[in-house]
């Protein structure tokens, strides 16, 4: 059976700025007009080339500010962008991110005007740059950035956001798509003009306005080219929404595909007719005092979805946590549970009985099933957050498991694959609290034998954290954000790790043919259904021979690998010779350089300490130089060049030029500079969780301010940075403080509620990544920790920066100010 896959588009955004209906700007200008957006993607056996050019002119009488703006996906990385202003193209260049700060403080106390675009480890992707355009002059952005496809539930995901904000005399989009094996899936559903996810997405018309071509059986065409009258149907204002293309391949005749090209190979592996392991699956769920209403109440709409999905032989049990944890146990009846259940308001410590019956892991049976859909119905939040209770008592059922199916011996007496998904919408407050604690403590007692799938619900939830927990024991952690979808996001993510079909499987080459050092990650602790695993390495033959191994429902299971050489043409040669690295390259060198940073965060150093580093990032950092990847370890300069010299195409990194370095462009965007700035670059603010696609989509980059600025940019004004306050100095405060807690309007629909200010002895830590109001990168940190001097006078200043730590009152406070 062929499996369909999905690549959605990922993703532009391309927009002048909000502007009167009247086709003016504020200032009574005519307004930018984008006459040409074109978005290119050429996507070759899974790996993603994505060029966003959009021309702008400028059709006022006086000069004004036209902005770009592109969404990409969190896996991207940016490898080149192209600015063309007055026939000059001026290209940008990567540096290592300390460097290219050292170039921005160097550049700012000269007088010099210019930027650098840092990508930041947090999860974010916005890409901003705004331009000065003289009157009837034009401007054009090229933007490319490059992404490794993954499979999902059988489907390969590439999306695009188009939002520019007005009618394009010239829009369009094209996927050319290029495959080793026949496209057997080829679908565009209909424009899609919501980021949350849709229940009846599946059955989705398709989009009239796209046309499609097969070439070959091995690939395919999609073209997006709608008329401005098309344009005017879909929204008067112009599109707003999502391009999603759908494919997969076939997999039939070889499950095991390895494609050789340029002294580089990629294995693709992926064998979807297997019979699903059985799995122990232990769901943790927070069920403290901050998971109160719509949170709780999606948490039990999810879960009864997610209980209806068990396959049958599957095992599982249901934790929940708060001050303290107890597991469900499918031999009390309702009183006694809940009963047992009031227990979670205490805090055991660290002496709790941990003793455990073997009836707190059920058989999934449709009455057991039942039966837990109704303990779940009737979840009720309690207080704190004691998030070691919750794993270590999930540890404890997982050992229970392994004690009762102590091996394996035959198919049907199969030892269950033991998953723990674990999910929080905070951060431990109650019991163990330090998170390396916890993780070093989680990851000592499971040994690898439990893999810990970690879901972090809303912003207030340390994402970090989470991600280290569950890179360290052979998971992965993604964020839920709070929206009306949540329940379906939570049965979606279920669902990627729902049917394992493979345990330990293992890629093994023949000696001789493979540059060991060069190979990512060989072993892989499972494979999902409607997944696929990646390895890629350099060769030292144009030969690859071996077999990948694992464990499935029929016992040890080989598959023996058989290699397609590819034919792609030889890649250009530079100026000075040199020849380009081929795609098959490329993704050997993104593959790697993601890999190396996910073993980077899961190591324990003092991250603080500049000096202090990991072999892991060292290479990162070589590797991202090497093929120009902005990545968390490195910077995007843009350069205007030495005005002097005229040349068709100039690249920025040749020492003949003059950099001008301008301040961060801080809202959406892109905000207006000082008049004559002639390039702002920056902006890269965050897209709130769950707003519609046309504000942008999903996780996003931080802002491009350097800790080093000298100035930031507000508004269009120059103005110093924030500098901090004391707590006398909040002048609003005296008459909302009741002892040590405050009386705020941060509720659902502005309701006021009482939080706490931070104790006298407080320790300033962060408390989960945050973007201020002025889009700058920042982190929640207790009120008296950073009262900014901007919002001492007015409550109404302060609330943009609130955020919350459980209980108490926070400040979003820039990182600069750490």
């Amino acid at each position: 059976m062929w499996d369909t896959a999905v690549i959605v588009l990922a993703l532009l955004c391309c927009n002048c700025g909000t502007a009167p209906t009247d086709g003016t700007t504020d200032a009574g200008n005519i307004k930018p007009e984008i006459y040409s957006l074109r978005v290119e993607s050429d996507i070759r056996f899974r790996y993603a080339r994505t060029v966003i050019s959009s021309r702008i002119a400028n059709p006022s009488n006086e000069s004004q500010e036209v902005s770009f703006s592109a969404v990409l996906p969190e896996t991207a990385f940016i490898s080149e962008f192209l600015l063309e202003v007055e026939g000059k193209v001026y290209k940008a260049y990567v540096k290592e991110k300390e460097e290219a700060k050292r170039d921005y403080t160097e550049a700012v106390n000269r007088g010099d005007t210019a930027a650098h675009v840092a990508l930041n480890a947090r999860d974010s992707n916005r890409f901003t740059v705004s331009v000065n355009v003289e009157p009837k002059k034009k401007v054009t952005f090229n933007l490319t950035y490059e992404e490794l496809l993954s499979r999902k539930l059988g489907t390969y995901k590439h999306v695009i956001n188009l939002d520019p904000g007005q009618i394009v005399r010239d829009l369009s989009v094209e996927v050319r798509i290029n495959e080793s094996a026949d496209i057997t899936t080829l679908n565009v559903p209909a424009l899609r003009t919501s980021n949350e996810i849709d229940a009846d997405s599946s059955t989705g018309a398709t989009n009239p306005l796209v046309t499609t071509e097969h070439p070959t059986p091995h690939s395919a065409v999609v073209r997006f080219v709608p008329t401005a009258d098309q344009q005017r149907e879909l929204a008067s204002d112009g599109i707003k929404g999502q391009l999603v293309v759908e494919y997969d391949v076939s997999r039939t005749e070889n499950p095991t595909q390895v494609l050789i090209n340029d002294g580089y190979f990629v294995h693709f592996f992926s064998p979807d007719d297997l019979k699903p392991l059985r799995k122990q699956v232990t769901f943790v769920l927070d069920v403290s005092g901050s998971m109160s209403g719509r949170k709780i109440e999606q948490l039990r709409e999810a879960m009864t979805i997610i209980l209806g999905d068990l396959n049958e032989g599957d095992l599982f049990s249901i934790i929940l946590f708060s001050a303290a944890a107890e597991v469900w146990d499918i031999a009390l009846n309702e009183t006694d549970m809940n009963k047992k259940m009031q227990h979670l308001l205490l805090d055991y410590g660290e002496n709790a009985d941990n003793k455990l019956t073997p009836s707190v892991i059920a058989m999934a049976t449709s009455d057991n099933i039942e039966k837990a859909k109704k303990f779940v119905a009737q979840l009720e939040v309690y207080g704190g957050t004691n998030i070691y209770d919750g794993l270590k008592k999930a540890l404890d059922v997982a050992e229970l498991g392994r004690s009762t199916w102590p091996g394996r011996k035959a198919a049907d007496e199969q030892r269950p694959e033991p998953i723990i998904i674990f999910l929080t919408d905070g951060q431990p407050n109650t019991g163990v609290s330090d998170p390396d604690t916890i993780v070093s403590r989680v990851t000592d007692s499971n040994a690898g034998v439990s893999s810990i799938f970690s879901l972090a619900l809303g912003s207030d939830a340390d994402f970090g954290f989470l991600k280290k927990l569950s890179l360290r024991n052979t998971g992965f952690a993604r964020k839920i954000y709070e929206a009306s979808d949540t329940a379906l996001q939570l049965r979606d993510f279920y669902r990627q790790v729902s049917s394992p079909l493979l345990a330990n499987v293992t890629f093994k080459y023949n000696e001789g043919q493979v540059e060991e050092n060069s190979l990512t990650t060989q072993s892989f602790r499972r494979l999902f259904f409607g997944s696929e695993l990646v390895v890629a390495g350099h060769l030292l033959k144009d030969d690859v021979k071996g077999q990948v191994s694992g464990w499935s429902s029929s016992g040890d299971t080989s598959f023996p690998i058989s290699p397609i050489i590819v034919s792609l043409p030889s890649p250009p040669t530079t100026d000075e010779g040199n020849k380009t690295a081929s795609s098959m390259e490329r993704l050997w060198a993104y593959l790697t350089i993601q890999q190396l940073l996910e073993k980077d965060a899961s190591k324990d150093y003092d991250r603080s300490d500049k000096n202090q580093t990991s072999p892991e990032k060292e290479r990162a950092l070589q590797l991202a130089l090497k093929y120009s990847f902005v990545t968390p370890l490195t910077s995007l300069v843009v350069v205007k060049p030495n005005e002097t010299k005229s040349v068709d195409a100039e690249d920025a990194s040749e020492s003949n030029r003059k950099q001008f370095f301008l301040p961060s462009a801080v809202s959406g965007f892109g905000s207006p500079g000082a008049a004559g700035v002639p390039l702002i670059v920056g902006g890269l603010a965050p897209v709130p969780p769950g707003a519609p696609v046309a504000a942008a989509a999903s996780p996003f980059f931080p802002p491009s301010l350097s800790e080093d600025a000298v100035v930031h940019t507000e508004g269009g004004n120059f103005m110093e940075p924030a500098q901090l306050a004391n707590l006398t100095d909040v002048k609003w405060l005296a008459g909302l403080l009741n002892d040590s807690s405050v009386s705020l309007p941060v509720g659902m629909n502005g309701t006021t509620e009482v939080l706490q200010l931070a104790a006298a002895n407080e320790t300033n830590v962060a408390h989960g990544s945050c973007t201020t109001p002025p889009s700058e990168p920042g982190y929640c940190r207790h009120f008296k920790h950073c009262i900014l001097d901007r919002f001492t006078n007015s409550l109404e200043d302060y609330l943009p920066y609130f955020c919350r730590i459980n209980s108490f009152a926070g400040v979003c406070c820039p990182d600069y100010l750490e």
